[in-house]
């Protein structure tokens, strides 16, 4: 046993036991040990419950945890996999998903119905008094199928309608005395005149720990330094929680937040309804999950106020007058373990008092005396190390510089008044030579705004302006440029209508010779009750009318990411922004020009190119939730068939022939699951297909095998390549 596996089990299990007035028995012998908690962020949906450890194993027992009948069995290649419903005498309906097989009962009525629809994925309901269960029965064993990564049981509860509940603050408890844990706060501009830290754009700040010494049971979190805010904001908390003797990081149950003493927004991961699981890119903030990898739940009303677990009386966004303003944040867990998050806030903005530098003689010049102010060097490049700086003060208004030791060449400045801080300032106190200037645009959406920014490569000190051009017009827009960040230079928060008809941006550097930058712009801005079309080579997109939250500028270009050589490039690949924030409704991509290929989408996380066309559609054509990169691709690969059971000419006896499987493996369009097809000495077989193995099974009627017994088997990509296998194997008289 490797050291990983030694850690993995000296953990001890989390201790479950029912809630003495519910009675609810717990679901499986597998383990007590929970992975996943109700309401934590998965892709374009909440978790509708919590996930039980099996450690691995496939083949755990399942019980039913109340007196009820089984209403319904659910049978696919993704999603639940194999799943059973068990509606309980007090009106809850408890749902086990993932299983291997269900007991032998109702996996002799999962066959029948196979037949009855010749169909190997079914979904069907049951009248009450057909399948009764009582309280400890066993219904069935846990397994590892549908869409999953590894065996374990999901397991919900749902009320009378239908809507889950939250199966540990309602029907279980748990060993926990962890506190959660909170990492970091994000302030986020909601409209184009607020100013944060006097950036227009998101500001992430790291929270600092403070132990409390009166409740054992509360710990505190603070921004060690005011933030200041004017206009329009949000505020977003990255937070997980911790849960005794588990290795997991899991999702909280509450976030209260208040400013100078009154609640402002809450959030309470009780219950809600599945039909609210598109919101779940309004609660944590899709922005930040994107560029940071990480979930920030969203501390204000965005079009989520129909989501069950926000209170109705939350803040849409925040406007504060400008005095200090205190902000708390508290978190809670499932059992009452609490953290704390303070902050000051100032309603007031400082700017860097206006300067000028003289290269000659490596000074700075102030128009009046300064209190506070702070010098710093670093490199040009960007988030590089800050080092001290030497300079002698003349008539408290110069600052002389000893001469800089390349790298550190820029100057940073920044004044600090009446608690806040400035934006720093930089300087370039070496010359830098224009024709080295590169860097690239950058057009970033914010929820109602959006900012165009020129990204330097390295910080070259000078001053530019936007030049914006617009089709069937001469007319252009001028716009002053500003440093975002040492090497960003950024437009500031725009109006999406701003680029309505854009054609062109260009950057002109104030130097000498003036140095230009210009890219093409191939989009629309689109209005959020609009329906709207465009193209860019043989590419199309369609909106409707509620496709889209807010107003969006929608923009393709062509895009550098490389295809590995296993495929054909039927198109190069192309972006479609923005990528960044969540579309309320999928919007359908198509390709106008090919029908061969089809259209795949990159993963910048695995490094891989994943299938994502239509598969019902005879046209290219996919319907997608946010931009990214996509590429049409072709490859004329067959899938592979592997580990075949019964082996080829190989002889058993009856006992051992149970069940046919083997391994279908394609590892550039991927398995389409409905293109498997296995014949027994000629006769149609259904099948289960065990996506995350590869694994693909049917059981064996042994009445249909005969001496001598003929295996077909004929599986596809999803882009049509096929591949055969035909074997025979032989049973004993």
């Amino acid at each position: 046993m490797n050291f990983k596996s030694i850690l993995l089990f000296t953990f001890i299990n989390i201790i479950i036991s029912e809630v003495p007035h519910n009675h609810y028995l717990w679901p499986t012998n597998s383990s007590k040990t929970i992975t996943t908690l109700f309401g934590e962020k998965r892709t374009e949906r909440f978790h509708a419950g919590i996930d039980v450890r099996t450690y691995g194993r496939i083949g755990d027992k399942l019980f039913a945890i109340e007196d009820g009948y089984i209403s319904r069995i659910k049978v696919t290649s993704s999603g639940y996999g194999k799943a059973i419903y068990i509606k309980l005498n007090d009106g809850n309906t408890a749902l086990y998903a993932h299983l291997d097989v269900f007991n032998d009962e109702i996996e002799s009525v999962f066959k029948k119905l196979q037949i009855k629809k010749n169909n190997s994925y079914i979904d069907a309901f049951f009248n009450e008094g057909q399948y009764p269960v009582k309280k400890g029965d066993f219904i069935g064993r846990c397994g590892d199928s549908g869409s999953i990564s590894g065996p374990h049981l999901h397991f919900e509860i749902r009320d009378g309608n239908g809507n889950p509940i939250n199966p540990l603050t309602n029907y279980y408890t748990i060993s926990d005395t962890l506190k959660p844990i909170a990492e970091s706060i994000a302030f986020i501009p909601l409209d184009k005149n607020c100013f944060i830290n006097g950036k227009q754009g998101y500001v992430v700040k790291e929270l600092k720990p403070l132990k409390y010494n009166g409740d054992s049971n509360f710990y505190k979190y603070f921004l060690e330094d005011t933030t200041s805010v004017i206009g329009n904001f949000g505020i977003a908390l990255n937070t997980y929680d911790k849960i005794d003797a588990s290795p997991f990081d899991f999702g909280i149950y509450e976030i209260q937040l208040i400013i100078d003493n009154k609640e402002v927004y809450k959030i309470n991961f009780d219950q809600y309804s599945f039909k609210h699981d598109r919101l779940i890119y309004r609660e944590i903030d899709y922005n930040l999950l994107v560029n940071e990898s990480k979930a920030y739940h969203r501390l204000f009303l965005n079009h989520n106020s129909n989501l069950d677990f926000v209170s109705k009386d939350s803040n849409s966004g925040i406007n504060l007058d400008k005095g200090f303003h205190n902000l708390i944040i508290n978190v809670v867990d499932n059992y009452e373990n609490k953290i704390q998050i303070q902050a000051i806030v100032k309603g007031d903005i400082i700017t860097s008092p206006q300067e000028k530098f003289n290269h000659d003689d490596l000074s700075i010049t102030f128009k009046k005396p300064l209190e506070n102010i702070s010098f710093n060097l670093s490199t040009r490049i960007d988030n590089s190390i800050k080092i001290p700086v030497k300079y002698s003060i003349f008539d408290s208004v110069k600052y002389k510089f000893e001469i800089p030791q390349k790298p550190y060449e820029i100057l940073e400045y920044s004044i600090s008044k009446n608690g806040i801080k400035s934006n720093p300032t930089y300087i370039s106190m070496l010359e830098y030579d224009p024709y080295k200037i590169s860097g690239e645009f950058d057009i970033i959406h914010l929820d109602n705004n959006l900012m165009i920014n020129f990204i330097e490569d390295l910080f070259t000190g000078y001053q530019a302006t936007l030049l914006l051009e617009f089709h069937e017009t001469t007319k252009t827009k001028k716009i002053n440029l500003k440093r975002f960040e040492k090497n960003i230079l950024s437009s500031g928060l725009l109006n999406i209508s701003d680029l309505h008809n854009i054609k062109k941006i260009t950057i002109n550097y104030q130097t000498n010779p003036e140095i230009i930058f210009t890219k093409e712009i191939n989009g629309i801005a689109i209005k959020n009750n609009k329906h709207d079309y465009f193209t860019f080579d043989n590419f199309s997109i369609k909106t409707k009318s509620n496709s889209f939250y807010s107003d969006v500028f929608l923009s393709i270009e062509n895009n550098k990411t490389k295809v590995p050589k296993n495929y054909k490039t039927i198109h190069s690949p192309i972006s479609i922004s923005p990528n960044n924030i969540p579309f309320k409704n999928k919007i359908m991509l198509s390709y106008l020009d090919n029908k061969s290929g089809g259209i795949f989408s990159y993963n910048s996380n695995s490094k891989k190119w994943i299938f994502v066309q239509d598969s019902k559609s005879d046209s290219l054509v996919s319907k997608i939730s946010s931009g990214g990169i996509f590429a049409i691709l072709n490859e004329t690969k067959p899938p592979k068939i592997k580990n075949v059971f019964p082996n080829n000419n190989a002889k058993y006896e009856l006992d051992d022939l149970k069940l046919i499987s083997f391994n279908g493996i394609d590892n550039e369009s991927g398995i389409n699951a409905d293109s498997i097809k296995i014949y027994l000495n000629g006769n149609l077989q259904f099948y289960e297909y065990i996506r995350y193995r590869d694994l693909i099974r049917t059981s064996v009627d042994q009445s249909e095998l005969k001496n001598h017994n003929k295996l077909q088997i004929s599986i596809k990509d999803n882009l049509g390549n096929e591949k055969q296998y035909q074997g025979n194997f032989y049973i004993n008289e």
